[in-house]
């Protein structure tokens, strides 16, 4: 190997970027470029720098050797600049697209199924009006007509159970029933979505003191 590729190939197993390593030797990140393509060389004292930002001897780098096996950087090189490791959260452990969702959006993910969750509660609550609303003007209609008041048709048996009705409202209703679901579906929506928002919403920080 080459000092140009020993430089590269260091600094990567370092976990150095060119502007880290350029800090450690107290050069420009251009300076640290030239050395790994080859236009330019470090003096002595940049050498001295080096190897010991890498953990090898500046005899090594002079060399066309291979590294050796137990050739690395410094203890602690890629520690002080390795990024902390993030924070375990539920939202990690949230599988599939919700998963996904949740980590690429976070609270804003929540605000917009709260929203979502709203828009449909409200849809439900037209739904159910509407059907009422057609329900009763059905009722009014029968009642005003030559069925008397029966506010609907009734068919019984001979015994006087009913076995089917026109009109009137029933919660066996097909509109009914999708109103009601469609509301549950909004209100879970928008309750979760709400709590959502609210966990993942970024703490601001106080003064320090």
């Amino acid at each position: 190997m080459t000092l140009p590729e020993k430089i590269v190939y260091c600094r990567k197993r370092a976990g150095l970027s060119q502007e880290g390593l350029a800090a450690r030797v107290g050069v420009s990140r251009q300076a640290v470029s030239k050395w790994e393509l080859g236009e330019a060389s470090p003096d002595i004292g940049k050498l001295l720098a080096l190897a010991k930002a890498f953990g090898v001897t500046t005899d090594w780098l002079l060399s066309e050797e291979d590294p050796a096996p137990e050739t690395g950087p410094a203890p602690d090189a890629a520690a002080e600049d390795a990024p902390p490791p993030a924070a375990h959260t539920w939202v990690d452990s949230v599988p599939g697209v919700i998963g996904r969702l949740l980590r690429q959006y976070g609270w804003l993910f929540g605000l917009r199924m709260a929203i979502g969750g709203g828009v449909f509660t409200v849809f439900g609550f037209v739904i159910q009006a509407v059907m009422d609303s057609f329900d009763r003007s059905a009722d009014r209609f029968m009642a005003g007509s030559y069925f008397g008041d029966l506010g609907g048709v009734v068919w019984t048996d001979e015994a006087g159970n009913v076995l089917g009705q026109f009109g009137g409202v029933s919660a066996s209703d097909p509109g009914s029933i999708i109103s009601g679901f469609v509301i549950a579906v909004g209100l879970i929506s928008l309750i979760a979505g709400v709590a959502i928002a609210v966990s993942l919403y970024p703490k601001r920080k106080g003064p320090k003191e």
